[in-house]
């Protein structure tokens, strides 16, 4: 329901640009504490090629894998996203 709300012509460019853009070298550059939270079961963006190398690539980060999460863990696992991100904040 919220992608058609989208302008298409912005979300195709957007996700364009986001599938073309090399990111590892700026992760590497990341200094402030970091969480990376990700679904284990995440057919779009699957942990192990994203996930699992964006918490090796950032020194230091913090990684909570939600089992079972799909992609959208913040809707479809609220409270546990919730209750990760907020211990996080808590740091």
């Amino acid at each position: 329901r919220q992608a058609n709300q989208a302008d298409k012509n912005a979300a195709l460019g957007a996700m364009a640009a986001f599938g073309t853009t090399d990111f590892r070298e700026d992760l590497q550059k990341i200094t402030v504490l970091t969480l990376v939270i990700h679904g284990d079961s995440d057919g779009i963006v699957p942990f192990e090629g994203s996930g699992a190398r964006t918490h090796a690539a950032i020194a230091g980060s913090d990684l909570h894998v939600v089992k079972g999460g799909p992609h959208g863990i913040n809707v479809s696992h609220a409270n546990e996203f919730n209750a990760a991100l907020l211990a996080f904040l808590d740091k």
